[in-house]
């Protein structure tokens, strides 16, 4: 299939910033700033001398979040798989592919009220949301004005190209989406984050891999057919200003995936041109390595939070995968508080992944197990919110710590009601001192008992109707001063 190489860019830099809110302005880490930084954090090392991460500011900015949501939503919720991941259990079957990429024609998800699913996230006591702009397969949430190449088989056996720009506007429901979402995030006080896949399946200059629909059994190396790469790369530089200069300031760019290792310079500069659009950005690390500011274990808790070298976020899918599913399975409430205190514990950032259903209704149970969060974080929200890690995030399998950022004060939080006492020997409290359960106005008793201490737990929370919340129990300790 031979056919001339034409730009797939339809916009300019100029025309876009004019289009839109002009990125906020800010300056990126300071040499003294990127310095520490990289001493901080050893996998920010081995980026050009002329690049620099976001300023120390908004990495400490965005640790304070603590807890958000991820959100997944494209075609993939009309078809109750795992996000476009759905395609690659259908690789031999090009009708089923066909069927999948032409369903943006019936997506139109009526019930979608952006206002509605921050007032979600906010009853929830959340910070920030994520939201996939565009996955694997191409399809952008926003009316992109750049265009996708593809092609039609003709009559006569030959094939002629086609263009669209798929995207929302090209859909019955036509509004845009990634906008309401940004709007209503400011409006709501919530930071936004923006998920942005680097490949794309249903471009056909995205010959690389196999699971794109044009496929054709040979893996398109950049050497192999530059134009083509380039005018893939150029597409992705040009979608990447248009989410960054329309919307007005970005707290995070989530990108996901990489490109081959000869494209990989390709990848560090659409890294130097997000952070030249917005400069305090924070860029998830995958496909760009060391420019990144964060990374994101995915579907796992660390173990050993000591391994990670820049700031980190668990993203979590609470159901089966991260997008819509009729009657999945979800974990418990209680597993997602206490997976949220056990990541704070530890330094990181929890977002719990769900997905809206193809109306852009929220399932019920997304809504229990959030608002179960949220009641809890009423209660005890300043052990976990602006927070840092103490010595050690536990003790034994009940114990989790964090502290202040002046070190004064150590929350301990014991996962499960402790008995008529709860004893630690890690936390040093001052002598003479208050030591107080969150939620409850009243000092409680306490002494030493060797290195150990032990504060006594008031005999009327013996009833469990009496304590302040129905599970994991914060103590909050004025503390001996500590290195």
């Amino acid at each position: 299939m031979k056919t001339k190489i034409i730009s797939t860019a339809v916009c300019s830099f100029v025309s876009l910033v004019l289009a839109g809110e002009p990125a906020a302005p800010g300056k990126p880490a300071t040499r003294e700033e990127e310095q520490r930084l990289q001493e901080t954090y050893s996998s920010y090392c081995g980026v050009d001398s002329d690049y620099a991460h976001a300023g120390e500011a908004a990495v400490e900015g965005w640790r304070d979040w603590k807890w958000g949501l991820r959100i997944h939503w494209g075609l993939y919720c009309l078809f109750d798989g795992s996000e476009s991941w759905i395609i690659t259990s259908h690789l031999n079957d090009k009708e089923w592919q066909k069927n999948y990429y032409a369903s943006y024609q019936r997506f139109n998800p009526t019930a979608f009220n952006a206002d509605t699913w921050m007032q979600v996230m906010q009853r929830a006591g959340m910070k920030y949301f994520s939201f996939t702009s565009k996955h694997h397969e191409g399809f952008c949430m926003w009316p992109t004005l750049t265009l996708q190449r593809g092609f039609r088989k003709k009559t006569d056996g030959t094939y002629a190209e086609v263009t669209n720009h798929y995207s929302i506007a090209e859909t019955p429901f036509k509004r845009d989406i990634v906008g309401e979402l940004i709007k209503a995030g400011r409006a709501h006080g919530l930071g936004v984050s923006l998920y942005y896949s680097h490949i794309d399946w249903h471009d056909w200059d995205f010959g690389w891999d196999n699971r794109n629909f044009w496929y054709d059994g040979t893996f398109t190396k950049k050497s192999d057919d530059p134009q083509r790469w380039a005018a893939f790369i150029q597409k992705e530089r040009d979608q990447i200003t248009e989410l960054l200069t329309q919307y007005g300031p970005i707290d995070t760019l989530c990108l996901d995936i990489g490109w081959p290792k000869e494209a990989q310079q390709d990848a560090y500069g659409v890294a130097k041109l997000a952070r030249g659009l917005q400069p305090n950005i924070m860029l998830r690390n995958r496909g760009i390595d060391a420019y990144g500011d964060y990374e994101t274990p995915e579907g796992t808790i660390p173990e050993d939070p000591n391994k990670i070298k820049r700031p980190w976020q668990v993203i979590y899918p609470c159901g089966s995968g991260f997008s819509y599913k009729q009657n999945d399975k979800y974990k418990p409430q209680e597993w997602v508080l206490e997976s949220l205190i056990d990541i704070v514990a530890k330094g990181g950032n929890f977002q719990i992944g769900f997905g809206p259903d193809p109306d852009g209704k929220w399932p019920q149970e997304m809504i229990d197990r959030v608002s179960y969060v949220g009641d809890w974080l009423k209660v005890n929200s300043e052990c976990i919110f602006a927070t840092r890690p103490y010595l050690r995030y536990h003790e034994g399998d009940s114990l989790r710590f964090t502290r202040t950022k002046d070190k004064k004060y150590v929350y301990v939080v014991c996962l499960k009601w402790p008995g008529e006492t709860l004893k630690t020997a890690l936390v040093k409290a001052r002598e003479g001192s208050a030591i107080r359960m969150l939620g409850l106005d009243q000092d409680l008793k306490w002494h030493k008992d060797g290195g150990t201490l032990v504060i006594e737990m008031p005999k009327n929370l013996e009833d469990a109707a009496m304590r302040p919340c129905k599970q994991a129990y914060a103590f909050k300790v004025e503390s001996e001063p500590w290195e």
